[in-house]
């Protein structure tokens, strides 16, 4: 019997409660979700506990499989592969912080190391539990003073901040259509280049405020494209960043949105109860501050996050309020960065919800309806409601029509699904595809896997 050298990897895996081959399980699911080389098994766990140091990114997915077993950031050093290359810690980037130097020199920080691919940043998970201290801070911070830089810097004018917000609406329309994974990087460039050099310019309070608001925007934005291509860890830093920037601007509105973002990724981690901690944190955080759309918003996250816990009774109060709420909206006095949330959006929020709570009936309603409302310009959007859909006609006992309806639903997504980059989307695929387990004797099973295998194939290449 081989002697065991790694005696911090044994430890944490006997904490998690896992084996050899749990282990190994966990890391060909996550390595396929990334797009890695998924080959995994219990020999080479065995080997890793024997000493030996796996090459390339598998130590990261490591310490990201077992981070999210015990539910808090596990290092390299943890598991006893100290990287060489890393320098940034485990926390970099995840405090709430209420002064601008302070946020201009984190972001600056962040967007070089995510250029540089920082093997730390992008593979480390980060539990939703870390962020319940910067939510608490956040919630009882003072308003703060608008910022302003003087000096011999570049001279900051609107005209510069309109341009951020319209760059901005291009990387989102591309995100849209195509996926996060397709052009984040670029959008990387475009924070590390031009939003960086502004922000560290000079400028008056009026512009500084809009300055920061923009460049909030347009960092959840990026952050919401490191989690739609499964990126997780790196995407709560951005979205931490986004959140003392709109914070900084004094839009606590903006700063609700951050946390409606938190929560959304954290329903579809499974962190369930941080996902209602997150919504409510926006609602009372932003209350006075938000129009009536945004705190549709607000609710609808709630709501979602209720559904997956199994509250009927507080989900379906969340999603009247936000039935409500959204019905008094006025499109002329909402932000621009809420105009994505329109009917077939709150429809898309019911089916969800629905859909989690196993209401066949009203979550094919609803998900019916956000096809019926929603526009072309949003094709990944979609895809989640045709799949959403789909699982829908399997809950509780489907008849032999019902499974072929499902699969001639989920087809359809995946026509379209082919031409999206997206880490969720291939989630939301292998979600259902696991859902059509028990009848996979049906022909229309196998045709629809068929049809998963080739888009997964070239999602993955």
């Amino acid at each position: 019997m081989s002697a065991m050298v790694n005696r911090e990897l044994a430890d944490l895996m006997a904490e998690a409660g896992m084996s050899n081959k749990k282990l190994a399980g966990k890391l060909r699911e996550l390595a396929l979700l990334r797009g890695l080389p998924s080959s995994y098994t219990h020999v080479y766990v065995a080997r890793w506990l024997e000493g030996m140091r796996p090459r390339g990114e598998t130590p990261h997915l490591i310490a990201s499989v077992l981070g999210r077993e015990l539910g808090r950031v596990v290092t390299l050093d943890d598991i006893g592969m100290t990287s060489t290359g890393a320098h940034l810690g485990p926390g970099f980037g995840l405090d709430f912080s209420t002064a601008p130097p302070t946020i201009l020199r984190t972001t600056r920080k962040l967007w070089e190391a995510d250029l540089a691919r920082d093997q730390l940043l992008r593979l480390d998970d980060v539990p939703a539990k870390t962020l319940l201290s910067p939510m608490g801070l956040w919630l009882i911070a003072v308003p703060p003073k608008p910022p302003r830089r003087s000096g011999r810097a570049r001279k900051v004018t609107e005209a510069d901040v309109e341009r951020v917000r319209l760059t901005t609406h291009l990387f989102e329309d591309l995100d849209h259509r195509f996926g996060g994974e397709y052009r984040r990087q670029t959008a990387v460039q475009y924070l590390h280049r031009e939003v960086s050099e502004l922000l560290h310019g000079q400028y008056v309070a009026a512009v500084g405020r809009e300055l920061f608001a923009a460049a909030a925007v347009m960092t959840y934005k990026v952050g919401a494209m490191a989690y739609d291509s499964g990126l997780h860890g790196l995407a709560r830093r951005y979205f931490m960043q986004a959140l003392n920037l709109a914070h900084a601007a004094g839009d606590p509105a903006l700063a609700g949105k951050v946390w409606a973002l938190m929560s959304h990724q954290a329903n579809f981690l499974g962190e369930y109860g941080e996902a209602v901690a997150f919504a409510r944190a926006a609602k009372l955080g932003a209350e006075g501050a938000a129009t009536p759309v945004v705190h549709a918003m607000y609710c609808a996250m709630e709501a979602r996050a209720l559904a997956s816990l199994g509250d009927r009774r507080n989900a379906i109060a969340a999603l009247r309020e936000a039935e409500r709420s959204f019905g008094k909206g006025r499109s002329e006095a909402e932000p621009d960065w809420i105009a994505y949330f329109d009917r077939a959006e709150l429809c898309d929020e019911f089916g969800h919800s629905f859909a989690a709570l196993g209401d066949k009936g009203n979550a094919i309603e609803f998900a019916q309806l956000t096809l019926d409302e929603s526009s072309d310009r949003f094709p990944r959007s979609r895809v989640f409601a045709q799949l959403t859909l789909a699982g829908a006609h399997l809950a509780g006992k489907p008849l032999q029509k019902e499974v072929e309806q499902a699969c001639l639903v989920a087809g359809a997504a995946i026509e379209r699904a082919g031409r999206i980059r997206s880490a969720r989307v291939r989630e939301y695929i292998t979600r259902f595809n696991r859902s059509l387990t028990p009848y996979e004797k049906a022909r229309a099973v196998g045709d629809f896997r068929e049809q998963w295998r080739d888009v997964l194939r070239r999602c993955v290449a």
